[in-house]
């Protein structure tokens, strides 16, 4: 009994690390055995079938259905067209080259998810030509789209010419790379240009500084002003009396502060005389 317990525990633990093994091996990439570096295969598969430069324009496609075939209209299909790619100007030393692609969405419905690839040339295209792959996540209908792009900084050292490193030659675009949308027009996804060709524009920062105005006065235009103080000195002879009671002026004197006065005048006048005959 023992026996056959210990007989199934190790076969379960030989099934358990095969299929852990075998997991491990399923991880395994091409990326682990060519290195992290991006092909360009996709593109060159394009240019095989359509080439570059090209248009192909077809009012309709036929499609195979159980009822036979049947036309698709062009406008119902749509297409994706390069308008124009312009360079940057390179202002960046440890980046590659940065391009503006413009595509047109001729179609009458939302085109999402497409791919838009640029590879650097130098001589023959190979699939580790210098390239980057962008996703584009939508375009509207009618709309042109202007897509950045930039290259690896290995599209700059590309030759050598008498010991002088030369970068790419030409440049290859690619929409839908791909090839995951049905369009009415494929050969136009493929465009290829000289490098000395593409215009270069210059990306402009425009930097505003607020100024807050300060309005400043001249020194020579002030005055100095000191306030006038009048001081009043009450006469010895004269009581004062209080005028303003409750913040207005009374109209009738008080009798018992005129009668005081009265008092005080005849005392002064008695001793003024008292003091004047002493003096003879």
């Amino acid at each position: 009994m023992n026996r056959q317990i210990l007989t199934k525990v190790l076969m379960t633990t030989s099934f358990v690390v095969c299929m852990t093994m075998q997991s491990d091996a399923q991880q395994i990439n091409a990326s682990h055995l060519f290195g992290n570096h991006s092909y360009c295969s996709h593109v060159i598969d394009l240019i095989s079938q359509h080439g570059v430069n090209n248009t192909f324009n077809r009012g309709s496609t036929f499609h195979a259905s159980p009822f036979g075939h049947v036309a698709i209209p062009d406008c119902e299909i749509g297409d994706l067209q390069i308008v124009e790619v312009r360079q940057q100007e390179h202002v960046d030393s440890a980046c590659g080259p940065t391009f503006a692609i413009v595509i047109q969405n001729h179609s009458t419905r939302s085109v999402c998810g497409f791919h838009v690839t640029a590879v650097a040339v130098f001589g023959h295209i190979c699939p580790t030509s210098p390239n980057v792959t962008v996703k584009v996540d939508k375009i509207e209908a009618g709309e042109a789209l202007e897509v950045l792009v930039t290259l690896p900084i290995e599209a700059l050292a590309m030759g050598n010419r008498n010991g002088q490193v030369i970068g790419f030659q030409r440049l290859v675009v690619a929409i839908d790379s791909f090839d995951e949308l049905m369009e009415s027009d494929e050969a136009n996804n493929l465009k290829a240009f000289n490098a000395a060709s593409i215009p270069v524009v210059s990306v402009s920062v425009s930097t505003t500084v607020e100024t807050e105005s300060v309005s400043t006065i001249d020194s020579g235009s002030v005055q100095n002003v000191q306030p006038s103080v009048e001081t009043q000195v009450p006469s010895p002879d004269a009581p004062q009396v209080d005028s303003v009671q409750n913040g207005t002026f009374d109209s009738e004197p008080d009798v018992d502060s005129l009668r005081s006065a009265i008092k005080m005048l005849d005392t002064t006048n008695a001793t003024n005389d008292v003091a004047a005959a002493s003096g003879i």
